[in-house]
């Protein structure tokens, strides 16, 4: 499975000290409202001091591990829960087992009523709310959910509530994020792509935390959103590049424009989308297509015939037609952006139409290469000269060296550059 890193944009604020009088419940309560969003993730010490817990209790049990056990937990300790006292001295030679229970039992309130709610609510608000601390390091949460889960493993369950809180909680977010952006129908703006990415780099952090929580139902759940939104977000993209291959208009133009633009957030959709073909492996028959295949294939499919236009276009305009130097450079920019996509797609499983469309994008621009530089050649070479003509060729094939540039074209670049040098000093311009 492909995993990409994410960021998220958090907060600061101090989890409030537990109640004197809380006793250990058979039922934890709620976890507590969501900080505001301008504060940093609630229980960030007890967090750290969880993590660092379930570090000790993995290694060989000695007494001056369970000193170091008491030191790094007295802190945490309720005003009214007695100091614990360390009994493992009493208990050199013992089997480790023993030793772990004879320290658990002194230290099973503070675990119970102090660390796991302070993990809980740390969670929460890290992979719900998404913040963090710009300030300070903090604790990875895919191992701070291996940590509560190996601390709840060794409460023989106490304190499982926390736990299924926040499997609870990552649940209900996961369904809500993709309920929402899947209804959301406008067309794609700038930055549109990128935030439907960014929704799926989260759902991978969602998916690699519950199965450290061992929340197999939820996780199941989150893998379905996920897929459903990959699916989407490929549709969506696919919707945008169809518009303007079907239209030509400034409006189509613009949302191709704005799509591919995003090209890094389309790789992130598309080897989602790729992921997700890998795992379910769904067989398909004459008359069956699996969704996940079939929208990566109407977006390939998009794909190749948005090319064709824009070759179409391109291609009239480095012959020398009439065309805006800026509608020009634009058009370029998606033969760019395509080709970008389809070289920086690195997946196993990625179609054969993909490398297929990248060598097409640089044999034409190839031939458009040439094609400028011809023509550019036979304008000036013309009786009488056009050098009006010459000049608009002229910043054309600037523009086209820099494509080529950007494709690592380097022997089209060296001829249409040379070209360019010559037509550049028989017209008078500096280089």
């Amino acid at each position: 499975m492909a995993f990409w890193p994410t960021k998220y944009d958090d907060s600061r604020r101090r989890r409030t000290s537990p109640l004197p009088t809380q006793t250990p419940a058979a039922t934890p309560a709620p976890a507590s409202p969501v900080t505001p969003a301008g504060g940093p993730p609630r229980g960030v010490a007890e967090a750290r001091t969880a993590l660092r817990l379930a570090q000790l209790l993995r290694g060989t049990i000695t007494p001056l591990r369970g000193d170091t056990v008491l030191e790094i937990l007295e802190p945490h300790r309720p005003r009214l829960v007695p100091k614990p006292v360390n009994p493992l001295p009493a208990l050199v030679g013992k089997p480790q087992g023993q030793m772990v229970d004879a320290l658990l039992r002194p230290i099973g309130q503070i675990v119970t009523d102090v660390l796991l709610p302070g993990v809980r609510d740390h969670l929460i608000d890290r992979l719900v709310a998404g913040r963090t601390d710009h300030e300070d390091s903090l604790p990875g949460a895919v191992d701070l959910a291996e940590a509560m889960r190996a601390l709840v493993g060794r409460m023989r369950g106490a304190g499982k509530g926390h736990l299924q809180a926040v499997v609870s909680a990552i649940g209900t977010d996961a369904r809500a994020t993709a309920d929402a952006l899947t209804r959301d129908s406008r067309p794609i703006d700038v930055g549109g792509i990128d935030r439907l990415a960014r929704a799926l780099l989260r759902f991978e952090v969602r998916r690699m935390a519950l199965e450290a929580l061992g929340g197999a139902s939820a996780l199941q759940d989150v893998i379905y959103q996920s897929r459903r939104l990959a699916r989407y977000s490929l549709r969506r993209a696919t919707e945008a590049i169809e518009g303007f291959v079907a239209d030509r208009g400034l409006k189509t133009l613009h949302a191709s424009l704005a799509t591919l633009a995003q090209a890094d957030g389309l790789i992130v959709i598309a080897l989602r989308n790729l992921d997700d073909q890998e795992e379910t492996k769904e067989e398909s028959g004459p008359f069956v297509e699996p969704a996940d295949r079939k929208a990566m294939n109407d977006w390939l499919s998009a794909a190749w015939r948005l090319s064709d236009t824009l070759f179409d276009l391109v291609g009239k305009a480095a012959a020398g037609g009439e065309l805006d130097d800026l509608l020009f450079a634009a058009l370029l920019r998606q033969l760019r952006s395509l080709h970008h996509f389809c070289a920086d797609l690195t997946h196993a499983g990625r179609p054969a139409a993909v490398d297929t469309l990248k060598q097409r994008l640089v044999d034409r621009c190839d031939a458009l290469a040439r094609l400028t530089g011809e023509r550019l050649v036979e304008a000036l070479l013309a009786k009488p000269a056009d050098p009006a003509l010459a000049r608009r060729l002229l910043a054309r094939g600037r523009l086209l060296a820099q494509l080529l540039y950007d494709m690592n074209r380097d022997e089209a670049v060296e001829e249409l550059a040379l070209r360019i040098v010559v037509a550049a000093e028989a017209l008078g311009e500096e280089r």
